[in-house]
């Protein structure tokens, strides 16, 4: 397990867990630089004892072998890994040379001279880092209890000087409480490549002087070139990061908004003084407290930042019942509360840090104070469009028309204006038609690549979404490559179809780029530093989302390096819905919705099939032949037309859409009405068996030797069979069977759905987000196919959602 990272928004709070944390780093530093000074005395008496030199090289060795350091991070990338086993990989090649004494250069005692600067600039910097942290720590701490024993009854302007000068103080704290944390981390990292890079270099010089290990040498060769690479590509990606970093630990900086919600469940977490009644008076302990507001839970922690340590390794934990805000005429402190809990009948008084502070911790005790929700707010995707793709497209075959071998291509950034001037005329549907990309005067090569990454980055979502983000990742930490790629191509599949089809418009545009890698210099892993965080943006700025870029780049990797079969082929196990092995001489497939004005065809009763067992897929049962059918309610949290996740490839239902040989019709609503559930709240019974289920509604299926998939997860299919009924029963037809098969084999490429515009004919008022409310004679746009039957999605006043199929009529 490595070192757990240290984020910018713990030093707001400085909770017990972060001094931990950060003490665990400060040991991790102070290792490293006892074993680094180990190693440069090893070094020394390699070169300045030449007749010792053999057992030096050989302790020397074995501490290369030994010696190890933490990377943050739960698990090492390959680069990482190969970089921490670099050690030991020469110490093994030192161990080799045996009896093997000859002079070294002088030029070896500067590689030691530049670790020794290493270590006493960057590892031993820190302390000094540390030092005035702990000064400001305590400076701070000794100011706010000050300032928290003024008494109430001073005058305004006193109060309001120890008001500016507190907040001072407080601010300077967490500047140098984030600038030690930068600084540790900053340390930690920089350890990868600045000092493997001087034993490196060591390195080349012990082998050059040894005339009988010249076969050693050339061993060391092709791994120390590898090895450079490797380092080279963690320098950059270092570079990246740094500057990720240091952007956030900015945005924290003048982020003046107080922290209202904690992490790990909590609703609010922070320090507050208790006030205990002692036999000759009262005294103040300062605790480090946090509250579960949906269990109400309290817990209290008696912990000071001064002395670092914790009085009881056990936290109190208290149930609350009520919070009231405590008078000042009651008490001559500020900012206090009572706080009443379960299983104890005195009072509990807590001294918050500041008026606001008070306020937050009753808002979340639901106390006398009003709790200010902040209201949600929906965006509409309306960036991924017809208009996107054509703007891509367009720069892409600017790009590979003419800059395939410009030096750096996507790498050197274009300039911010033109960049932005770009984009605005290639998403202006008036503009767009009049770019000219073929002019290198009005639009250079990097004004162009630069323009599809910041259209890319300003998506509502990133490409490859929030929801598969963390997925993608664990499927880059996957030890066998195999298992990356396939778990890769499985995610890549289950993409909305708009994403999908703009990812594979870039991933098969990075292939060609990466193809003039000898003059343009953009290698596949270059190509993966430029576009991993633009397409796997992480969706909230943590230390841990920047330490986790790096195998966001390993993923674009992947996708490039393996775009035929990601993008070309369907992963080997196709998903399908739940299936029931019943066996039985009869099977029987129910669907739950039925779509209206739509032909529906007989079910041919008591034909019998092969007595095997067969998959059985049934969800609800269906319901009385009489009942006029119209469009049915279904939850938001099963489909929902607004949200920019929609299900890959064709997963409908086996009666979502029209066959021509079908006959009698289902009679449609004679008035205009809501769409209601046609169960209304009643339960739908399961049925163990499918002779049970058939005797319920008198069905039989017809013999068919296809199992019918509910739901076929496989971009590129068509499954659209029907299935109808009248008051006769319910049959399927011969037909249906062909027409499954069929539509199951097949692979061709979904088409993309046309967009119309409708009329509404009635009032329509919608119970759920995922609906659209309208009156008559209103117009919907952008209308096309949904994939719930008598459903069809369409865009009013800016928002998408759900229309029924009879309520409308088209005007195009």
């Amino acid at each position: 397990m490595g070192l757990e990272p240290l984020e910018f928004a713990e030093c707001l709070t400085d909770s017990p867990g972060f001094r931990e944390k950060l003490h665990d780093h400060e040991k991790e530093l102070e290792r490293t630089s006892k074993a680094i000074k180990a190693l440069i005395s090893d070094g020394k008496d390699v070169l300045t004892a030449s007749k010792n030199l053999g057992k030096a090289c050989k302790g020397f060795a074995q501490k290369l072998k030994d010696f190890k350091f933490e990377c943050i991070g739960e698990k090492l990338t390959d680069d990482e890994a190969r970089i921490a086993g670099s050690l030991s990989e020469f110490g093994t090649l030192i161990a080799n040379v045996e009896e093997e004494r000859e002079r070294m250069l002088q030029q070896a005692q500067e590689h030691f001279t530049a670790l020794e600067t290493f270590r006493k600039q960057q590892i031993n910097s820190i302390k000094d880092e540390k030092r005035q942290f702990d000064k400001n720590t305590a400076k701070t701490c000794q100011s706010l209890e000050r300032y928290l024993n003024l008494k109430a009854k001073m005058n305004d302007n006193t109060l309001q000087e120890a008001d500016a000068q507190l907040d001072l103080e407080i601010r300077g704290f967490r500047e140098a409480s984030m600038k030690y944390v930068l600084k540790v981390q900053e340390v930690q990292e920089r350890k990868k490549f600045d000092f493997i890079e001087t034993i490196l270099a060591f390195m080349y010089s012990l082998f050059t002087f040894y005339h009988q290990g010249y076969e050693f040498n050339i061993e060391l060769k092709d791994y120390s070139q590898n090895l450079q690479k490797t380092l080279q590509k963690t320098r950059d990606s270092f570079n990246s990061q740094k500057e990720y970093t240091e952007n956030l630990m900015l945005k924290m900086l003048d982020n003046r908004k107080p922290i209202t919600q904690a992490k790990g469940g909590c609703t609010r977490e922070g320090y507050l003084y208790l006030m205990e009644k002692k036999a000759l008076g009262t005294t103040w302990i300062k605790h480090y407290c946090w509250y579960k507001k949906e269990n109400k839970e309290l817990h209290i922690l008696p912990y000071n930042q001064v002395t670092g340590k914790l009085s009881q390794s056990t936290t109190e934990k208290l149930t609350m019942t009520s919070c009231v805000r405590r008078a000042s005429q009651t008490i001559d402190k500020r900012f206090c509360f009572d706080v009443q809990v379960a299983d104890r009948t005195d009072t509990l008084t807590f001294q918050a840090m500041s008026e606001s502070d008070r306020r937050l911790w009753m808002d979340a005790m639901d106390g006398r104070e009003p709790v200010y929700i902040k209201p949600k707010t929906t965006t509409d995707d309306s960036s991924l469009d017809d208009i996107g793709f054509q703007f891509v497209n367009k720069c892409i075959k600017a790009i590979e028309d003419r800059g395939l071998e410009e030096n750096g291509l996507y790498r050197v950034v274009g300039v911010n204006s033109k960049v932005n001037k770009l984009i605005s005329i290639g998403l202006d549907p008036k503009k767009r038609e009049k770019m000219n990309l073929d002019d290198n005067t009005q639009f250079e090569i990097k004004t162009i690549t630069s323009a599809i990454k910041n259209y890319l980055r300003s998506l509502p979502e990133p490409l490859m979404t929030y929801k598969f983000h963390s997925q993608f990742i664990q499927a880059a930490k996957q030890e066998a490559k195999t298992l990356r790629i396939h778990d890769i191509h499985t995610l890549v599949h289950k993409l909305p179809e708009k994403n999908f089809e703009m990812l594979e418009i870039i991933i098969k545009h990075l292939k060609t780029v990466s193809e003039f890698q000898d003059k343009n210099l953009m290698t596949v892993a270059n190509l993966g530093v430029c576009f991993g965080p633009t397409l796997m943006k992480a969706e909230e700025e943590t230390v841990a989302a920047i330490m986790d870029i790096k195998f966001l780049n390993i993923v674009v990797e992947i996708l490039i390096n393996n775009y035929e079969q990601i993008f070309q082929s369907t992963p080997d196990e196709p998903e399908i819905g739940d299936t029931k092995v019943v066996p039985n001489s009869k099977r029987t497939i129910i669907t739950d919705r039925f779509t209206p004005g739509v032909n529906h065809t007989m079910l041919t009763a008591n034909t019998q099939s092969p007595t095997t067992s067969q998959p059985v897929y049934a969800n609800k049962a269906p319901p009385p032949p009489t009942e006029k059918f119209r469009p049915i309610d279904k939850p938001i949290e099963f489909y929902n037309p607004a949200m920019a996740e929609s299900s890959s490839g064709s997963s409908e239902s086996i009666n979502s859409s029209q066959s021509n040989h079908l006959s009698n019709s289902l009679p449609m609503s004679e008035n205009p009405r809501k769409p209601v559930n046609m169960y209304g709240n009643a339960g739908v019974p399961e049925y163990g068996n499918v002779n049970a289920l058939a005797n319920r509604f008198a069905l039989n299926i017809a013999g068919a030797d296809n199992p019918m998939f509910g739901s076929v997860k496989k971009r590129g299919t068509h499954d659209t069979p029907y299935v109808s009924m009248n008051s006769s029963g319910l049959s399927m037809t011969g037909s249906l069977t062909g027409s499954l098969t069929g539509s199951i084999a097949s692979n061709q490429t979904k088409p993309r759905p046309i967009r119309r515009t409708v009329r509404t004919l009635y009032r329509c008022e919608a119970e759920n987000d995922s609906e659209l409310s309208f009156e008559p004679n209103q117009l919907i746009y952008n209308v096309r196919s949904s994939k719930e039957p008598g459903w069809l999605e369409g865009q009013l006043s800016g928002k998408t959602g759900l229309v029924p199929e009879n309520y409308v009529e088209y005007i195009d």
